[in-house]
């Protein structure tokens, strides 16, 4: 359910009165301090970046148990499912460098067929069923592909229709683990996190490098109706689906490289954001570990991140305008409750907050 607040209203009636008086990142940020109060968010982390620039670099509140220390640019979130932007990008350039084969199928590792066994009958919704109001076709193992589970087409007839299967994506990360000569977390290493310096991104509990991001990780607050209740840490280790825990500022060095040629030519970032087809022929709505979203003329990518009762995050990019907003708190706040059969983006406050300030949905640039 879409999300109202003081942040959003406020936003509207400055554009139509105060828009010459202001910058649109100045009429974005000035209301964040509110958004955050209104949605009883701990630690909040927002920036806008305009071609690979910060004009919009935002700590809000706290990042500690007590209230003491504040958020910084140091402080880290863990990012839940903004982590497949990073995994379908590696899976992407090792298919391209020919590494790995994404027409390679999944029941090449033992796992995944482990995974066969157990989960058409399981009780899980993913499985085949009602899921948010949408009913899942169900889901049996006929030969999917890694590109097919990347594309998120594994459920009824594989490489059809999109529909977003978190817990199958996640096997991504352990297929590689059991069947290549490196592991997930090397490979992702050695396509991503090594040659952009990420240095303050960790990738899982069990990642032996950068413990410092742990030093400065937000805990997880749930906001109960009354009061902000601290949360269990996820503990997780990383695997396709999840699992990075980062700076906003290292996630905009990954979004910077991936528009200024130095992750992939423009060819290659075209090809990795072109969506397959549905079975009707339509372009399914998710690429590579990205949801994909045509709005009021304007071509979106993004995703967010969804650890229920604990973090949330929303990382989205309008190409065309070269603009990205990055987004990381520490409760579940951020989350919109997306549809798993549809992109449908726009129904964050916080992202038509940014649109409303920089006019994205209102024609030409």
């Amino acid at each position: 359910m879409m999300r109202h607040s003081a942040f959003a209203t406020s936003l509207a009636l400055m554009a139509g009165g105060l828009a010459c008086a202001q910058t649109p990142a100045q009429m974005f940020e000035s209301g964040l301090a509110e958004y955050r109060r209104a949605h009883q968010i701990p630690s909040l982390s927002v920036l806008v970046l305009r071609d690979g620039e910060a004009e919009v670099e935002a700590y809000l509140g706290w990042s500690d148990d007590e209230g003491e220390v504040a958020t910084s640019a140091d402080t880290t979130y863990f990012t839940a499912s903004v982590t497949k932007t990073v995994t379908g990008t590696t899976l992407f350039l090792a298919d391209q460098a020919g590494e790995i084969d994404l027409d390679r199928p999944m029941a090449d590792a033992e796992d995944w067929r482990g995974l066969c066994e157990w989960f058409p009958d399981s009780d899980i919704p993913l499985a085949g069923g009602d899921v948010g109001g949408v009913m899942f076709p169900d889901f049996t193992c006929q030969g999917q592909t890694l590109r097919q589970v990347v594309n998120m087409q594994v459920n009824g007839e594989p490489g059809t229709d999109f529909y977003y299967n978190a817990l199958v994506f996640a096997r991504l990360g352990r297929w590689v683990d059991e069947v290549h000569e490196r592991d997930f977390r090397a490979l992702v290493r050695a396509y991503v996190l090594n040659p952009l310096e990420m240095t303050d991104t960790m990738a899982g509990w069990r990642d032996t490098r950068n413990y410092h991001v742990l030093s400065h990780l937000a805990p997880p607050f749930l906001f109960d109706g009354e009061r902000l209740v601290k949360q269990a840490f996820p503990d997780d280790d990383f695997r396709g689906a999840a699992g990075l825990y980062m700076t906003p500022m290292d996630l905009a060095r990954f979004d910077r490289a991936l528009d200024d040629g130095t992750l992939l030519t423009e060819a290659q970032r075209q090809a990795m954001w072109t969506p397959p087809s549905n079975a009707d022929g339509t372009p399914s709505e998710y690429a590579n570990g990205w949801f994909l979203q045509d709005y009021q003329g304007e071509r979106l990518v993004f995703h967010s991140g969804w650890q229920p009762e604990a973090y949330s995050a929303i990382y989205l990019k309008v190409p065309e305008r070269g603009l990205t907003l990055i987004a990381f708190a520490n409760t579940e706040s951020l989350w919109w409750g997306n549809r798993p059969d549809r992109s449908e983006v726009h129904r964050s406050d916080l992202v038509q907050a940014f649109f409303t300030a920089y006019d994205i949905g209102q024609g030409a640039p």
